[in-house]
C-alpha cells in the first residue's frame, strides 16, 4: 500500500511555532509523528515523504524507527541532510510520477498548477505550504480537484493513502 506525508520536520522546533503544532517539545512532536506513522504503516508499505523530512542528520535514529519503505521527494529544507541519511531512503528524487492502483500520481514538494498527466485525469500530491492560509497556493490548490496538500499539519500528522486524501479533499479538510 502507498502512503503520503509531507513536512514532518523531525527535530525542528521552529515548525511547531509556525504551524501551531500542539507539542511542548521537539521530542514530544517527534514521538507523536513516529507513533502515528508506525500505527498505520507495515514493513511492506511504501511511504512517499513529500519533502522537509528533518532538520538535520540527528534524525538518523528516527529514520530507523519508521516502518515501511521510505521514498523521499526532496523539499527545500532537505538540503541540510547529508549522504549518510539520504542513503537510508529507498529512493530520493526531486519530482516523480508513480502509479498508485491505476492512478497516475505526480509527486513534488511544491504545489504545481500543471503536472504530468494532469490533463488525463492524473493526480498531484505535494507538501510545502503546511496549513499556511496566507500562501496563495493554499487557496489555489483547493480549487484543483486532483491536487492534494499532504503536509503533516493538514492530514493529522499521519501518513494517508491516496483514497483518504481524495475523501479529505471532498470533505473540505485539505
Amino acid at each position: 500500500m502507498n502512503y503520503y506525508i509531507g513536512d514532518t520536520h523531525f527535530g525542528d522546533d521552529r515548525v511547531m511555532r509556525l504551524t501551531g503544532r500542539p507539542f511542548s517539545s521537539v521530542a514530544e512532536m517527534n514521538e507523536a509523528i513516529v507513533n502515528n506513522w508506525n500505527m498505520r504503516i507495515h514493513q511492506k508499505d511504501t511511504v512517499y515523504i513529500l519533502g522537509d523530512f528533518a532538520l538535520d542528520d540527528n534524525s538518523a535514529s528516527i529514520m530507523e524507527s519508521l516502518n515501511g519503505k521510505k521514498r523521499l521527494i526532496l523539499g527545500n529544507h532537505d538540503r541540510t541532510l547529508t549522504k549518510r541519511i539520504l542513503r537510508q531512503f529507498d529512493s530520493v528524487a526531486t519530482i516523480r510520477t508513480i502509479d498508485d492502483s491505476g492512478k497516475s500520481v505526480c509527486l513534488c514538494h511544491y504545489p504545481l498548477l500543471s503536472y504530468e498527466n494532469s490533463v488525463y485525469g492524473g493526480y498531484q500530491v505535494f507538501g510545502h505550504i503546511h496549513n499556511n492560509t496566507n500562501d496563495i497556493a493554499f487557496s489555489l490548490q483547493q480549487k484543483l480537484p486532483r491536487s492534494f496538500n499532504c503536509s503533516a499539519d493538514v492530514i493529522g500528522l499521519t501518513p494517508r493513502t491516496l483514497d483518504e486524501l481524495i475523501i479529505m479533499k471532498k470533505e473540505g479538510q485539505i
